[in-house]
């Protein structure tokens, strides 16, 4: 029921004044639902009329009765039917329902009494009798509705009482619960304190002022191979070891005078077994006004890091000394250095620089292999460690390089030590299997006063006087003068590396190019035939000739370097020039001799040749007849390899070596450009007309072609012709020109 309409209140079976009693009549004869809405007829009544079941069960679910009279016999839905419906929904007690049947139907009247009915009555109707019914059913529905709101309150307030009950039982339980808790947490923080305080691994001491331990906890006890017993009354100052001893009692006097901060130190106790153990210590002293034990007390926390010591120990001679040889390193080389230098700007005091480098370690290296090359440096690291004072540095500053510092020393001093190390080095043999190896060292020594500049003004100075001694025929000392003429070359040749390092970052060579053409002038040649010229370009714009910077770069070994530059440059400049490729004959490259050894130029070129697709056999690469020499095995290998791709091999300035036609023979050259030095006079010197006659005819017998270099005159030409050489090349021919010339 929708709740718009309160149950009614009935006064002996009497609708109240101020209650309206809905009654729906369901008979499908409009005479019966007359007669009976005329008995009903009264100010609290209103009542509703249905000819049938449907009608019925719309206005049961749309509105509120209090009371359903319904005939049983009716088409259609019967009042059976009707009544089922309604029994689903409501009960006796919210909706009574009187049922109106004939007088001999005995089975409607059980079967609509037991689905639910009320009550009933049979036709024909006594109407009093009726009334009567319907004032006592709506009489006791009113009666229902009050039990059931008297009910109702009474479970609102008997609900709000158990609420209210459960609540405050709720609250009850969770306080002794609390109180419980609190009482275990604080059971628990104690036991969990005793055992932080105990079995955490740190040290924990509280100190009076003198350094007594008042208290210990067990691991710190027992960390120091004590029980706790042992330590309490002791002083913790018998703990540390004697280097310590005083600086501990400083630290606990230092921190009674300051009690507002906390001091940090690092310090070394003893273990009972006289172990060392390094701790870092924080002490402070404890703040309480209590007047117990603790009061005007220190807490002192150290923790063991004795593992961290070691290492940082380590990590630090690590950082200083060479791993292979166990000598300073060259960082600390300098650090030391550096101190020195110092010192002669405050004393003026004397020292010196050794510095020495193997001669041919490389051969050890290469013949026996690197393990052999560390167990020599190893050895001789130990053998010159013999040969210096106690109070000099020596240091391994990498590769096969070593270094001396000797103080406060003089030139002369220096001078007999730095020839000790060399003797000893030269005396000593290295054995390696059943190989037997002699050493020998260059060493270049330098003295150290006020005036030296810096640790590289030093080291350079040193570097150079080195070299020099190795120039000089190695196995001797160098000793580096303001005013040396051989180390003012060498610092020219340092000055050259670094512009040619620019140079190369900045893109500043240039090629050039100078003609090769036949000495015979009936040849039907036609073609393109030059050799590449590399220039570098200066910051000002101007073009350096390479004999300027390549003893530079040949030297300190960047000479690999322009190589890659110039075989890069000129194959793409080839493969960017189709037609100019059509019309060429050769192009000759020239290559130095630390490129003939160089595996990774050698794959460079080859790798340059796939990718240009610039024809191989219209390639020709130069190398002198010294470097080819100097080089015989590698390049040998580089030639052949180079010349299985087709392209073809010159030997540049032939004749200048003391054994050329020699090696000749081995090396498989396409060309020999005989050396300028018997070309420009020939016409005048017998002598170079008959060497130059001699190489070409050598050559002819080899089946190889000649070029004249250096050609200067038409005399120098036609004296070329006569003696039968193939080609020629120089200024008479044509000066070198820019490369961009050729498009």
């Amino acid at each position: 029921m929708s709740g718009h309409l309160q149950p009614i209140d009935l006064s002996e079976g009497e609708p109240s004044d101020n209650k309206i009693c809905n009654i729906l009549v369901v008979d499908d004869v409009p005479t019966n639902r007359s007669v009976l809405k005329s008995l009903l007829t009264h100010p609290n009544y209103r009542v509703t009329e249905a000819a049938s079941g449907k009608e019925a069960l719309n206005y049961v679910t749309s509105q509120e009765f209090h009371l359903v009279i319904l005939d049983v016999l009716m088409p259609g839905m019967n009042g059976i039917d009707v009544l089922r419906a309604i029994r689903k929904e409501y009960s006796e007690t919210e909706l009574p329902v009187l049922m109106l049947t004939v007088k001999d139907d005995i089975d409607d009247v059980v079967k609509a009494l037991e689905l639910g009915a009320n009550d009933y009555i049979t036709r024909p109707i006594d109407y009093s009798v009726l009334v009567a019914r319907i004032k006592t059913h709506i009489s006791h529905k009113a009666t229902q509705d009050l039990i059931r709101k008297d009910q109702k309150l009474l479970e609102q307030r008997i609900a709000e009482r158990t609420g209210e009950l459960l609540d405050a039982n709720r609250a009850l339980r969770a306080e002794v619960a609390e109180r419980k808790h609190a009482e275990e947490k604080a059971v628990r923080s104690q036991e969990r304190y005793r055992i932080l305080y105990n079995d955490t691994p740190s040290m924990f001491f509280t100190l009076d002022q003198k350094g007594q331990i008042l208290s210990v906890n067990r691991f710190g006890a027992e960390h120091l191979g004590y029980s706790v017993s042992e330590l309490i009354g002791t002083n913790v100052i018998d703990l540390y070891i004697d280097p310590e001893k005083e600086l501990a009692l400083d630290h606990i006097s230092s921190c009674f005078a300051t009690p507002d901060i906390v001091h940090r130190w690092e310090s070394c106790q003893s273990h009972k077994n006289g172990t060392q153990i390094w701790i870092r210590a924080s002490a402070s002293v404890i703040d309480s006004e209590e007047p117990d034990s603790l009061a005007n007390a220190m807490l002192l926390v150290c923790e063991d890091v004795t593992e961290a010591h070691t290492l940082s120990e380590q990590l630090s001679y690590q950082a200083t000394h060479d791993a292979l040889t166990g000598l300073v390193n060259r960082r600390e080389f300098e650090v030391r250095l550096q101190k020195v230098l110092e010192t002669t700007r405050v004393d003026d005091s004397e020292h010196a620089l050794c510095y020495l480098d193997l001669d041919q370690f490389k051969i050890i290296n290469d013949t026996c292999g690197h393990v052999a090359g560390d167990e020599l440096l190893r050895q001789l690291g130990a053998l010159l460690q013999d040969c210096v004072r106690r109070e000099d540095t020596l240091a391994r500053l990498g590769g096969d390089e070593f270094a001396v510092l000797m103080t406060n020393c003089s030139l002369n001093q220096a001078a007999r030590v730095a020839n000790a190390l060399r003797q000893a080095i030269v005396d000593y043999r290295f054995l390696w299997g059943e190989n037997s190896f002699s050493i020998a060292v260059s060493i270049g020594l330098v003295p150290i006063s006020r005036t030296s500049e810096s640790i590289a003004g030093v080291l350079s100075a040193a570097d150079t006087a080195c070299y020099a001694a190795k120039d000089d025929g190695r196995n001797r000392i160098h000793i580096y003068e303001e005013n040396d003429a051989e180390l003012a070359r060498r610092y020219r040749e340092i000055e050259w590396v670094a512009k040619i390092n620019n140079a190369l970052e900045e893109d500043r060579f240039k090629l050039c190019y100078q003609p090769i053409v036949p000495v015979d002038n009936n040849s039907d040649y036609g073609q393109q035939h030059y050799e590449l010229l590399v220039r570098m370009e200066d910051e000002k714009g101007r073009l350096i000739k390479p004999a300027s910077f390549l003893p530079a770069a040949e030297r300190y070994k960047y000479s690999v370097r322009i190589d890659r530059w110039v075989v890069g440059t000129a194959l793409d400049w080839l493969h960017s020039k189709p037609r100019h490729i059509e019309e060429l004959f050769l192009c000759s490259i020239n290559l130095s001799g630390h490129s003939l050894g160089d595996e990774e130029f050698l794959a460079f070129v080859l790798s340059k040749l796939d990718e240009t697709g610039v024809p191989p056999h219209k390639i020709c690469f130069e190398v002198t007849e010294t470097a080819a020499i100097a080089n015989l095995s590698s390049a040998t290998r580089f030639i052949q390899e180079i010349k299985e791709r087709k392209c073809r091999f010159a030997l540049d300035d032939f004749g200048s070596g003391l054994s050329s036609f020699a090696y000749l023979k081995q090396l498989p050259v396409d060309f020999i450009k005989i050396d300028g030095l018997f070309v420009r006079d020939i016409v005048e010197d017998p002598i170079d007309k008959a060497m130059v006659k001699s190489i070409n005819d050598v050559a002819k017998v080899m089946d190889k072609q000649t070029i004249a270099e250096f050609v200067e005159t038409q005399a120098t030409l036609e004296m070329l012709h006569d003696l039968g050489v193939d080609y020629a090349q120089g200024h008479f021919i044509s000066e070198p020109r820019s490369i961009d010339s050729l498009e």
